[in-house]
């Protein structure tokens, strides 16, 4: 029997894709800005369960989320035409791909961040979270693969209203989850 938290999760997702249904309707600028509220959404929960619940006073939470979803837009828009027939031609499934591919290179990330790190504490963890932060942010705006200064350009808009606010849903219920656990 399912609990009531995760009857609430599976309603959401069907709101979403109900709402997602009818989206090509919606003026483009405010799905645009209803996207970009749902990423945000994502990054304000993962960082209050890193701020707020562990007490950690984590800075590089941008530049673990710069890793990603560059990583992922680099893998649409140079391998995209590779991948693509593979996936038979579906495109949600080379979302979902690029989507995990820029999650393994966040933790890559996080991994050579937190190694080193492991044993800082306040402010000394902040400063090296925050130093990864702004040598991610110098490294991205260096490289002209990815952009450069002016930013990476050309990438395919394969999410939408449904994946973008299920995984925002998703993500709130296992950071809840995970808070309301004996863990």
């Amino acid at each position: 029997m399912p609990s009531r938290s995760q009857i609430v999760l599976l309603s959401v997702v069907l709101v979403t894709a109900l709402i997602s249904h009818f989206s090509g309707s919606f003026n483009d600028y405010f799905l645009d800005v209803a996207i970009g509220v749902g990423i945000n959404i994502i990054l304000a929960v993962s960082l209050n369960l890193i701020n707020g619940y562990t007490g950690q006073f984590s800075l590089g939470h941008a530049g673990f989320m710069a890793v990603g979803a560059y990583s992922a837009a680099v893998l649409t828009t140079n391998c995209g035409k590779t991948l693509l027939p593979l996936c038979g031609g579906q495109t949600w499934l080379l979302f979902l791909i690029a989507l995990l591919a820029g999650g393994v290179f966040a933790a890559f990330a996080g991994l050579l961040v937190g190694v080193p790190s492991l044993r800082l504490r306040g402010d000394y963890l902040a400063i090296v979270t925050l130093g990864f932060g702004e040598i991610i942010k110098v490294i991205l705006q260096n490289v002209d693969a990815v952009g450069g200064a002016r930013g990476f350009v050309g990438i395919p808009l394969y999410t939408n209203f449904f994946w973008t606010f299920s995984l925002a849903a998703l993500t709130i219920y296992v950071v809840w989850a995970l808070v309301h656990s004996t863990y």
